[in-house]
């Protein structure tokens, strides 16, 4: 088993942001696919804080549950994928399934 430890403290945040920016690069081919996007525009360049932030943010989700950077880069990848928007849907629908649909105060 292999882990961060023993590495540049900058070497996890380079390959989960990088891992952020391939989840990111293969949405927008998607996307170019399905002919919602070109391939070349400025919503590339603005997916970048996304991919950053997004595998960053499961970077420190993996850190606390203590796993090794493999899988930690493959939730990476696959984060950046969903976006954040996929996520807060998924949140959403888990938090109203077991929670109830609204506050009741």
């Amino acid at each position: 088993m292999s882990d961060w430890a023993g590495m540049n403290e900058a070497v996890p945040y380079a390959w989960t942001g990088g891992a952020g920016i391939i989840g990111r690069l293969m949405f927008h081919a998607r996307q170019v696919q399905m002919g919602k996007r070109k391939p070349w525009t400025w919503a590339l360049l603005f997916d970048l804080p996304i991919a950053f932030g997004m595998g960053w943010g499961v970077y420190g989700l993996c850190v606390w549950a203590s796993l090794d950077p493999e899988p930690t880069i493959s939730a990476s990848i696959a984060a950046s994928y969903l976006g954040p928007y996929s996520i807060d849907r998924a949140f959403t629908w888990f938090g109203s399934k077991y929670f109830g649909k609204g506050s009741e105060a």
